[in-house]
């Protein structure tokens, strides 16, 4: 495997990480194979290290280049920072598509929770002067192939104002990352107490058009951060402007669960949750796109 860090940009701290097969043996040999661009979640204030290389290892696992990007976080770098990142990760894939033995025009980009903002965000902008006039990138250089949003943040409307209880207990404990503080729509805006103008702004739904790639969304009725209703407005939103969409929606399981299983959660987590099932159903959905090109 190529395992390495890449540091994208002069001016920005962000890497791109690969996890890029080796060449097979015989009639395995110089397959060019499709990949995935992760980016994980962590609210803009940390980077997931549960949605980053585990996933990548995954979809490795199942014959893909895998890359795992690590964006900007935090009120210093607000929007579009992460984004440009993004856009330059998928032009170096891109660019390094033949000696990568990746396949330029099947590059997904998954993202989780703000990771899942972040990679709808370039499903949404590639196209767009803010990306293509910032960043000297074509629209065909950063056009992600398919999208695949777990539990993403799409209005960004929070499920409850007051973080909840055993959220906190888990941040004390050092469970789970300490995001308190400026919270993803004042770190997006780059300042603190936002008007509602400008929170209503950062709502991607009205700004789905029919350009976005198909789109794979799963997520959880359990989820205390993420509102369902917003895994079934992008639905309806992609739907109404004739983008191929598939969406799952599971009954158990809280915000954060990467891929639900004993690599990333404690057994007594996941042992009866069925939620690991999105996995498995994503590959299914990425090769039924491919044998339908």
């Amino acid at each position: 495997m190529i395992h390495q860090t890449i540091r994208l940009l002069e001016n920005s701290a962000a890497t791109l990480t690969t996890y890029i097969l080796d060449d097979g043996e015989f009639d395995r040999k110089n397959i060019v194979r499709p990949a995935v661009l992760i980016c994980p979640g962590g609210g803009y204030t940390v980077i997931s290290q549960n949605e980053g290389e585990p996933v990548a290892m995954a979809y490795a696992r199942m014959g893909y280049q895998a890359f795992v990007l690590t964006y900007s976080v935090k009120i210093e770098h607000p929007f579009p920072a992460a984004l440009q990142e993004l856009a330059h990760a998928m032009a170096h894939i891109r660019k390094n598509a033949e000696a990568w033995r990746v396949d330029p025009d099947n590059i997904s980009v998954i993202g989780f929770s703000a990771g899942g903002n972040l990679a709808l965000s370039l499903g949404i902008y590639y196209n767009q002067r803010l990306l293509t006039g910032s960043t000297g990138l074509t629209a065909e250089e950063m056009k992600p192939n398919q999208l695949l949003l777990g539990y993403p943040a799409v209005t960004l409307e929070p499920r409850s104002e007051k973080t909840p209880d055993f959220i906190l207990e888990l941040m004390e404990k050092g469970l789970m990352p300490d995001m308190r503080g400026p919270n993803i729509r004042e770190i997006l805006l780059g300042k603190e107490n936002p008007t509602e103008e400008e929170k209503a702004s950062l709502n991607l739904l009205p700004k789905i058009h029919s350009n976005l790639p198909r789109t794979f969304i799963w997520g959880t009725y359990e989820d205390t951060v993420i509102l369902p209703t917003d895994l079934f407005g992008l639905a309806e939103a992609l739907f109404r402007h004739g983008v191929p969409c598939e969406l799952h929606m599971f009954e158990k399981g809280q915000h954060g669960m990467s891929l639900a299983d004993e690599t990333v959660k404690a057994r007594e987590q996941v042992e009866q949750l069925h939620l690991s099932e999105w996995f498995s159903l994503s590959v299914k959905w990425l090769k039924q796109g491919a044998a339908a090109q």
